[in-house]
C-alpha cells in the first residue's frame, strides 16, 4: 500500500472514526427510533426547531415564512447561527431583480462583483468567455464552490467552475451564500465561500412561465419557457418532481451599437507633456486599413499609402499620429462584440421513496446544454508580424506599383490590412452536461442522521472558431504568379510543389472587396476542440448530538468523501500542426514558431485525472446559555484532511465563536484555513495560443505578439487564512428589523496563475531574468522584434483582501410607514466596502487594486437596495444598484506614466418590477421588469485588449446593455 494511502487512513481514523462509532453504537443499543417526518431532512432541506435569527428573518422578508436550515455548517444546528456569515436570497427575489437567469440576478449583489455572464463581455483572443460563472469577492470563479442541495456541482469548464445556466433554475427555492472560508466543511475551492442552490424537490402541482424581452436599442431579444410538475404516489411514500426550461438571448454584435461604444478612447502620451498620459477619443490604428496599407522600402513608403477601390494605390490620411495610434484620419477604429448570444435548455427529475418511517432513498438526473455564439474578430495582416511579403511579379499588384518596385529595386512589400470583406471569425461554444445522483437519508435512533450519496457528472464542452485563418493555406494562396500556360493568376506552390496544397485558390488582398469567394473559402476554416470533464463523488455523513452540556446539546458532523476529476481534450489536426515552410516563401517567424496553423486559436490536446480522499469532523458546542450577559455562547470547530493524488495531503480547519450577550445582539467571529487545489487545466494543459497587443517597455514601442498559456503538473494547492468577525442586531423595539455587519480578511498565498503578457514584459524590463526567458524575439541578442510571450502556470503570487459587508432587512405593514397604505413592505440592503485588494508577485512591489475598475473589478463601495411592496394581487419591486467612485488603474501598473485623470465617476442603476395576480385566475400572474430603468451609460474607460478586441468600459462591473424590458406570465396550479 502506498504511503499516501496509509497516511490518509491513519488521519481519517482520528478525524471521523469516533463520531461514526458513536452513532452506530447508539443505534445498536437504542430501544427505538424517535419519530420524524417521512423522508428526513437532507443537507440544506427544511428542519424543525430552528431559531429565528437574522438570516432566517431575511429569508422571511424575501417571501418565505418558513424557518429553514441555512448552509454554513454540516452539523444539524441552524447554520444561520454559525460564526461564518450567510446571506439568503429566495427565488421570488431573484425573479423580481432579473427574470432572465439566476446568475444575472445574483451578479447584482455586491459580493458577486466580477462574475461572468454573457452580458459581461467577451474580451478574449484565446477563446470565448462563455457561460455564467459566479465569482465571490472577485477572487475568481474557481475559488467559489457551487453546491446543489449541499452536494458539489459538476464542473462545466476546464477551470473547474460551474456554469449556473445549466442548473435546474425553476426548481431553485433559495440560494444560500456563505461569504467566508468554508473548506473545512465543504472541501477544496471554498476559499471565497460557498453558493448553495436549494431545490424544491417536494413541489406538488404544476407551474411554469412564458416571457420575452428586448433592450432599449431593439436588440438582445430574449425568450424563456419553463414547466415544472410534481406529485406524490403510493399513499405519499413516494414523491417525484420534474422540470424543464428553455432560454435564449440573441446578444449584440458590436460595441458601436451603444453611445458609449462610439466614444471609446485610448491612452496616449500627451503631445504637450510627454511625461504624462492622457485619454483621447476618435482614435484609429496606424497600421491597419480595410484595403491594406503598404509597408516597403524606397518608393513604397511605410504606411503612407494604401490600396483603394479596384487596387489603385492612393495616399493614406494619418491624422495626428501619437505613439502608434492616430487621432482622426483613415485608420481602422477598434471594436468588438458587445454581448454574446446564448441558448440554454435543461431538464431535471428527482424521485424519492420512503422505505420506512426513517429511511428514504432517492435518485435524480439532469441534462442540460448551453450554446454561446458571437463574432470575435476579422482576420488581419500586420507588417512585421504575420503579413506575407508580396513579391514582384504577383499579377494582382497594379502595374504602376510594379514599375515603382522595379525602379527602386524593391523585391516585395508587406501590408497592414483588416479583412472586413471576408467572413468574421466567430466563436461557437457549446456545453452539454449530464448528472446523476443516487443516495439515502436515514434517521437513526436517538435523533442521529446518516446520509450518503454517489454522484456522476459529465460535461462535454466544444468550442469551434469559424472562419479562422489557416496560415499555411493563406501563405500559399497569397504567393501568386502568372501561369506559364495562359497567364492566369495561380498559386506559385501549385507550380513548384504540385499536390502539396491541392485546390489552392489565388488570394487578392489589394483593395477592399478584392478577395474572391473561392479564395476566401480556401484560406478560412474551423478550429475546434472538445473537452470532456468527468466528476465522480461518493460521500457518507453522520450527524447527531452524542452528549449534552449544561448549556445544551453538543452537535457533531463527521464524514468521509471520495472524488475523482478527469479531463480529456481533443483538437483538430491544424491546431497541433505548426506551419511548415516547404513550398512557401517569406513566412514570418512569428507564424513559423506557432503551436499550430490557425491565426486565432490553436488549442492543444489535454488529458489527465486526479483523485481526492477526504475525512472531516465538525463540532458545535454550547458553552453558556441563559446567563447574565451570555444568553448564548457557542464554539464551532471543523477539521478536514484531504489526500490529493497529485500534491499529497493537506489539512484545512475552522474555529468560530458566537456570543449573544442579550437576546437582541449576537456577536460572531471565525478563523479558517482554506485551500484551492489546482484544476485539470492548470495541471495538464498544453499550449493554448492567442494574441495580444502590448507595450514593449524594453524598446518603448507598441507590439503585437502571440501568447502561449502552459500548464504545470507540479503546482501545489493555494492556501488561505480567512478571518471574519461581526454582529447581528435585531432590536426588540423595532419589530421586523435586522442588521448584520461583518468584517472579512482573506490572505491567499501560492496563487496559481500566469503573469499577463504586459506584466511579463515589464518585469523583464525591470531586470527579472526569469521573465526575460518567457519572451521570444526575432533578434534575441538585441531583444528586438517581440513575437511571442510564454505564460506558464505557477504558484506565483499572493493576494490579500479585506473589507466590510452590511446586510439590512426590515419587514412591516406598509401602514407603519404610511398610514394610508395597505399591504406589506419589505426593505433590504446589501453593501460591501472594499478596504484592500493587494496582489504581490515575486520581485515586484505590492499593487493595491481596491477601488480599481479599469484593470480590475474592485470598486470600493457597491450596494444593492430593494423595496418589495405587496398588497393583495399587486406587487411592486424597486431596486437601486450603486457603484462608487473609482479609478482606472493601480499606480502605474498598466499605463506608465500615470494618467492625468485616473478617476472614474460613481453610477447608479434603477430596476423596477410590477406583477399582478389575475382575479378569477387563481395562480396566474402577469409581470414586467425594467432593468436599468433610466438607461444609464457606463463610464468610459481606456480600451484594453488586442486592438480589434477592445472594450470601451469594464463589462464585468458596469451595465453595457442599457434599458432592458422583460414581460411575461407565470402560472401555478
Amino acid at each position: 500500500m502506498r504511503k499516501a494511502d496509509s497516511r490518509f487512513k491513519t488521519r481519517l481514523r482520528v478525524v471521523a472514526g469516533n463520531a461514526i462509532g458513536v452513532v452506530f453504537a447508539t443505534a445498536a443499543s437504542a430501544a427505538g427510533a424517535q419519530g420524524a417526518p417521512p423522508g428526513g431532512e437532507g443537507e440544506g432541506g427544511a428542519t424543525a426547531n430552528t431559531k429565528t435569527n437574522a438570516a432566517s428573518a431575511s429569508a422571511s422578508a424575501a417571501g418565505s415564512m418558513a424557518v429553514v436550515e441555512i448552509s454554513g455548517t454540516r452539523t444539524m444546528r441552524d447554520g444561520s447561527l454559525a460564526p461564518t456569515p450567510v446571506t439568503v436570497v429566495t427565488a421570488e427575489q431573484l425573479n423580481a431583480a432579473s427574470p432572465g437567469t439566476i446568475a444575472s440576478a445574483l451578479s447584482m449583489l455586491p459580493v458577486f462583483r466580477g462574475s461572468t455572464t454573457p452580458a459581461s463581455g467577451n474580451v478574449s483572443s484565446t477563446g470565448p468567455n462563455s457561460g455564467a460563472f459566479l465569482n465571490l469577492r472577485n477572487l475568481g470563479a474557481q475559488r467559489t464552490l457551487v453546491l446543489i442541495d449541499g452536494r458539489r456541482a459538476a464542473p462545466s469548464a476546464v477551470s473547474g467552475a460551474t456554469d449556473t445556466n445549466l442548473l435546474p433554475q425553476e426548481l431553485v427555492k433559495r440560494v444560500d451564500i456563505v461569504t467566508g472560508g468554508a473548506s473545512a466543511a465543504y472541501g477544496s475551492d471554498a476559499v471565497a465561500g460557498v453558493v448553495n442552490f436549494i431545490l424544491d424537490t417536494r413541489f406538488k402541482g404544476i407551474k411554469g412561465s412564458v416571457q420575452g424581452g428586448q433592450s432599449n436599442y431593439d436588440d438582445n431579444r430574449s425568450r424563456k419557457f419553463t414547466l415544472t410538475g410534481g406529485s406524490d404516489f403510493n399513499g405519499g411514500r413516494g414523491r417525484v418532481v420534474a422540470s424543464a426550461a428553455y432560454y435564449r438571448a440573441d446578444g449584440v454584435d458590436s460595441t458601436l451599437s451603444r453611445p458609449f461604444g462610439a466614444r471609446a478612447g485610448v491612452v496616449l502620451p500627451d503631445p504637450a507633456n510627454p511625461a504624462q498620459n492622457i485619454l483621447v477619443t476618435n482614435y484609429h490604428n496606424t497600421v491597419l486599413s480595410p484595403g491594406g496599407l503598404l509597408f516597403g522600402g524606397a518608393g513604397i513608403g511605410m504606411g503612407t499609402s494604401q490600396f483603394g477601390p479596384a487596387g489603385a494605390v492612393r495616399p493614406f490620411s494619418p491624422g495626428s499620429i501619437v505613439d502608434g495610434v492616430q487621432v482622426g484620419g483613415e485608420g481602422l477604429t477598434g471594436q468588438t462584440n458587445l454581448i454574446a448570444g446564448v441558448k440554454s435548455h435543461s431538464a431535471f427529475t428527482h424521485v424519492e421513496y420512503d422505505l420506512g418511517a426513517d429511511l428514504t432513498v432517492f435518485a435524480e438526473g439532469s441534462l442540460g446544454g448551453v450554446n454561446n455564439r458571437y463574432p470575435q474578430t476579422s482576420n488581419f495582416q500586420l507588417p512585421g508580424y504575420n503579413s506575407p511579403t508580396f513579391m514582384l511579379g504577383n499579377p494582382f499588384i497594379p502595374a504602376a506599383l510594379q514599375a515603382t518596385m522595379l525602379a527602386n529595386k524593391q523585391p516585395g512589400f508587406q501590408i497592414g490590412r483588416f479583412d472586413q470583406d471576408m467572413p468574421t471569425s466567430t466563436a461557437d461554444a457549446t456545453n452539454r452536461t449530464s448528472n446523476f445522483v443516487t443516495g439515502f437519508r436515514w434517521r437513526a435512533p436517538n435523533n442521529w442522521k446518516v446520509d450518503g450519496y454517489w454522484e456522476h457528472g459529465k460535461n462535454r464542452q466544444t468550442i469551434n472558431t469559424e472562419n479562422n485563418l489557416n496560415y499555411a493555406r493563406f501563405f500559399a494562396a497569397t504567393d501568386v504568379v502568372s501561369d506559364p500556360v495562359g497567364g492566369a493568376p495561380v498559386c506559385r506552390v501549385a507550380l513548384t510543389h504540385p499536390g502539396l496544397y491541392p485546390g489552392c485558390a489565388p488570394l487578392n488582398l489589394f483593395g477592399a472587396g478584392a478577395p474572391s469567394a473561392a479564395a476566401t473559402a480556401y484560406v478560412q476554416g474551423v478550429s475546434t476542440y472538445t473537452a470532456t470533464l468527468k466528476q465522480d463523488v461518493a460521500a457518507l455523513t453522520v450527524r447527531g448530538a452524542p452528549f449534552e452540556l449544561p448549556a445544551g446539546d453538543v452537535r457533531v458532523a463527521s464524514g468521509v468523501e471520495y472524488r475523482k476529476e478527469s479531463v480529456a481534450q481533443t483538437t483538430d489536426a491544424t491546431s497541433v500542426t505548426p506551419v511548415a515552410p516547404t513550398g512557401l516563401r517569406q513566412v514570418p517567424s512569428a507564424v513559423l514558431g506557432g503551436a499550430g496553423g490557425w491565426q486565432l486559436t490553436n488549442p492543444q490536446p489535454l488529458g489527465g485525472s486526479y483523485q481526492i480522499r477526504e475525512g472531516f469532523v465538525e463540532v458545535d458546542a454550547p458553552l453558556l446559555a441563559e446567563r447574565a450577559f451570555a444568553k448564548e455562547l457557542n464554539v464551532n470547530a471543523a477539521l478536514r484532511y484531504a489526500d490529493y493524488s497529485t500534491s499529497g495531503g493537506v489539512t484545512t480547519s475552522k474555529i468560530g465563536l458566537t456570543w449573544a450577550p442579550v437576546n437582541e445582539l449576537r456577536l460572531r467571529a471565525a478563523k479558517s484555513r482554506d485551500i484551492r487545489a489546482p484544476n485539470v487545466s492548470e495541471l495538464f494543459s498544453g499550449s493554448v495560443q492567442g494574441q495580444a497587443t502590448v507595450r514593449d517597455t524594453i524598446n518603448n514601442v507598441a507590439a503585437n505578439a502571440v501568447v502561449s498559456q502552459l500548464g504545470n503538473p507540479d503546482l501545489r494547492p493555494e492556501k488561505a487564512n480567512t478571518v471574519t468577525y461581526g454582529l447581528v442586531y435585531q432590536p426588540s423595539f423595532v419589530s421586523g428589523l435586522s442588521l448584520a455587519l461583518d468584517h472579512f480578511s482573506i490572505d491567499l498565498g501560492g496563487v496559481i496563475g500566469a503573469l499577463t503578457p504586459q506584466e511579463t514584459i515589464n518585469k523583464c524590463a525591470a531586470g527579472v531574468p526569469e521573465q526575460c526567458a518567457n519572451l521570444i524575439w526575432t533578434n534575441p541578442a538585441a531583444r528586438t522584434g517581440l513575437i511571442r510571450v510564454l505564460m506558464p502556470q505557477r504558484n506565483l503570487s499572493s493576494l490579500k483582501t479585506s473589507g466590510y459587508d452590511v446586510e439590512l432587512s426590515y419587514r412591516a405593514k406598509a401602514s407603519k410607514l404610511w398610514p394610508a397604505l395597505n399591504g406589506e413592505l419589505t426593505l433590504r440592503a446589501f453593501a460591501t466596502y472594499l478596504d484592500a485588494y493587494t496582489t504581490t508577485s515575486p520581485g515586484s512591489a505590492p499593487l493595491e487594486y481596491a477601488g480599481v475598475v479599469g484593470t480590475s473589478n474592485n470598486p470600493r463601495l457597491t450596494a444593492t437596495l430593494s423595496a418589495d411592496y405587496r398588497n393583495g394581487p399587486l406587487g411592486v419591486y424597486l431596486q437601486l444598484r450603486h457603484i462608487g467612485r473609482a479609478k482606472f488603474q493601480a499606480a502605474t501598473e498598466y499605463f506608465n506614466p500615470a494618467l492625468a485623470d485616473n478617476s472614474v465617476p460613481s453610477i447608479r442603476y434603477v430596476d423596477a418590477t410590477l406583477n399582478y395576480q389575475l382575479p378569477g385566475r387563481r395562480g396566474v400572474q402577469l409581470f414586467a421588469t425594467v432593468n436599468n430603468l433610466f438607461n444609464k451609460q457606463p463610464p468610459l474607460l481606456p480600451v484594453y485588449g488586442s486592438f480589434n478586441l477592445m472594450y470601451p468600459t469594464n463589462p464585468s462591473v458596469y451595465d453595457v446593455v442599457g434599458r432592458y424590458i422583460s414581460a411575461g406570465v407565470r402560472f401555478q396550479f
